[in-house]
């Protein structure tokens, strides 16, 4: 019986070659035994001769890593916690308390309570410094140390300690853990009379319910036009990506499709019969951070000329990755397909034909993604590198000193003395010059360098910060949404191409004059 643990590298080579034996007869590759017992004698070679003592499960999980490395940048090997936080993102739901955290000046610091929460019943605020979490202190933790000692099982208590500004003793909390649901629309508002705004930040589980209600109230407060914002929207789950694109399209219509080398992989998902269709305007706003999911519901809306895409060229993650369990917990993340668009078109910037790591399927007859393609109108469109927007529109770069003022925190540490000095504040609490005069004296203590010119420059972009900032700390992330979004210019030059137009043959006419301005 072979007992070692040394010996147990030869027990698992031999599995891999055993396990692997159907594949590589049909591979017809004596090079592939020859790499196996390659391996076999580097590994014993490391167990036995490096310099330390080597961990075997280490270099296990370094070989497989290496293995993918050598294939696209989404495939991967997740450890059970990376599985388990992959779960998180795309299910929308965790044990919690209820807060975003930040480590802010070396202490694990409350951004803000996200409502209905735990965390936000028991009266927790931005600002909040949690010193100690179950008698432990937390200066110096990181956040994967701080997730993990928060999170737990519905219905666990956990205490922590606060310090507050304005309070001069610490402030113990003992809170009961619930499930805390991420959402996916953290925002809709009406901007106007008829203009109405919708932010999806991911495509997770209840993506598309969170929109139906959005869509529900916006349409009850009289919203003729809409724009969608998947700025910073990664991505999620490619089903989330059909449904939230039905809530525009017609039944029957393609939103996209997947082409892989196993048969089950070449698929085409149309919007179904709950598709809602509509002709009213509509844009989708998104940026270089846009992608995946984001991507596939932007491609949907301009290849079939529902609406005009506006901001940034896309990221281009034109691909689709299954998430594999593996023994022990873990998964295996990998890409099985690549997508396309409604016109035939893949975006993945990757697929560069002199790249020789471009992904390339079996398939011969799949569209090259540098040709051009065509829209339901006849308008041309481009695959490869991302969407590309049919109104490019750049966002202001941040002023100087609103950059030096957010990488310090200050805009934050400000906020939470300000609400901490003033018991009453009112809405309209940022109209005239004094928050700013209170600003600078802040500033001041803080020793804070700046000259006058560049102040001036950037003062109505730290205007709205400071007033955005206060207004989470008094009245949450929907106020401080609302007026975050006085700052945005690509937003504001959004609004204006939708804003004048009555009828989605309008919109498109608007893109045209607008293109010719901004090229």
């Amino acid at each position: 019986m072979l007992r070692s643990k040394g010996s147990r590298v030869l027990v698992i080579v031999a599995a891999i070659i055993t396990v692997g034996i159907g594949s590589l007869v049909l591979a017809r590759s004596s090079n592939a035994i020859e790499s196996v017992m390659l391996f076999d004698e580097v590994m014993k070679k490391v167990r036995s001769e490096y310099v330390t003592r080597t961990d075997l499960d280490k270099l296990f999980e370094g070989a497989i890593n290496g293995m993918l490395d050598t294939l696209d940048p989404h495939s991967q090997f997740l450890s059970k916690k990376q599985y388990d936080d992959l779960m998180v993102s795309t299910h929308g739901s965790f044990g919690g308390l209820g807060i975003e955290i930040d480590i802010r000046n070396d202490w694990l610091t409350v951004i803000a309570p996200i409502e209905g929460t735990p965390a936000d019943r028991m009266g927790l605020r931005g600002g909040d410094r949690i010193v100690k979490i179950e008698d432990n202190s937390t200066r110096g933790i990181t956040m994967t140390e701080a997730v993990q000692k928060l999170r737990g099982k519905k219905g666990t208590e956990v205490t922590i300690t606060i310090q507050r500004e304005g309070e001069p003793d610490l402030l113990d909390y003992t809170i009961v853990r619930d499930i805390i649901k991420i959402k996916s629309v953290p925002f809709s508002s009406m901007l106007d009379e008829e203009l109405g705004y919708v932010r999806i930040a991911g495509f997770s589980d209840d993506t598309s319910d969170e929109l139906r209600r959005a869509i529900k109230e916006l349409k009850q407060g009289g919203m003729q036009k809409l724009i969608i914002d998947l700025r910073r929207n990664t991505g999620g789950l490619l089903t989330q990506a059909i449904e939230v694109s039905e809530f525009f399209l017609e039944p029957g219509q393609t939103v996209v499709s997947t082409k892989g080398r196993r048969r089950e992989q070449n698929r085409e998902y149309n919007a179904g019969s709950r598709a809602v269709g509509g002709d009213y305007p509509l844009i989708v706003l998104v940026d270089n951070q846009s992608a995946s999911a984001s991507e596939i519901v932007a491609g949907a809306i301009q290849d079939l000329d529902r609406g005009l895409v506006v901001g940034l060229p896309t990221f281009g993650k034109g691909t689709v990755q299954s998430v594999m369990r593996l023994a022990g917990g873990g998964a295996l993340k990998l890409t099985t397909a690549k997508y396309y668009t409604p016109s035939g078109r893949n975006i993945n910037k990757e697929d560069d034909p002199n790249d020789e790591s471009a992904i390339v399927l079996p398939e011969g007859d799949l569209p090259d993604s540098s040709h051009t393609y065509y829209t339901a109108g006849g308008r041309a469109v481009y695959g490869g590198g991302g969407i590309r927007p049919d109104v490019e529109v750049e966002p202001e770069e941040m002023p100087k000193v609103a950059s030096r003022l957010a990488r310090k925190g200050l805009v934050f540490e400000f906020a939470v003395q300000y609400v901490a000095n003033n018991a009453d504040i009112s809405e309209d609490f940022g109209e005239g010059p004094a928050l700013i005069e209170n600003f600078k004296e802040f500033l001041a203590e803080k020793e804070f360098e700046y000259t006058d010119e560049e102040f001036a420059e950037g003062e109505e972009f730290v205007g709205v910060m400071l007033r955005s900032e206060v207004a989470r700390k008094v009245w949450g992330n929907q106020a401080a949404y609302t007026i975050s979004l006085e700052g945005d210019s690509q937003l504001k030059k959004t609004v204006e191409i939708i804003g004048g137009v009555g009828t989605l043959s309008d919109l498109f006419a608007s893109a045209a004059q607008f293109s010719e301005v901004t090229e």
